[in-house]
């Protein structure tokens, strides 16, 4: 079994230049946790997650001081997605789905960008993915 055969798809993310509202909003209506940050063309660039968000919005300083080239000045609250996105580490389609179960034990992360033609991004492989392969086919 691979990532293309349990991933997730389509993908829901956001963009470097969303605000961190949209992007908690989007969490909220979908129910996740992580969401990928991509480019217009839908190239992975990251990922953010709720902790981030939340701890941009009620705890200054938590992800420490943002990257020189993000347009921010530092001291003051992140608003934008890309002054939060941390890069993690895609998968390709035609990873072995034991393969995804290590990586994702070894990095303590709740879920794994799938991607294709380079570094387009194609789906989401969370904790949730793997449970459901555990179940009896109907």
């Amino acid at each position: 079994m691979r990532a293309s055969d349990i991933m997730s798809s389509p993908v829901f993310g956001v963009t470097a230049d969303a605000g961190i509202e949209e992007a908690a909003a989007l969490m909220l209506e979908r129910g996740f946790t992580t969401l990928p940050v991509v480019t217009g063309e839908g190239r992975l660039l990251g990922v953010v997650t709720e902790a981030d968000l939340v701890g941009a919005r009620f705890v200054p300083g938590a992800r420490g001081e943002p990257a020189p080239d993000s347009g921010t000045i530092p001291g003051l609250a992140p608003r934008r997605v890309r002054q939060l996105v941390h890069t993690v580490p895609p998968v390709p389609v035609t990873t072995e789905l034991t393969d995804v179960i290590a990586i994702m034990v070894d990095s303590g992360r709740r879920c794994v960008p799938v991607v294709a033609d380079g570094n387009r991004l194609v789906g989401m492989i969370s904790w949730r993915d793997v449970l459901a392969q555990l179940l009896p086919r109907t």
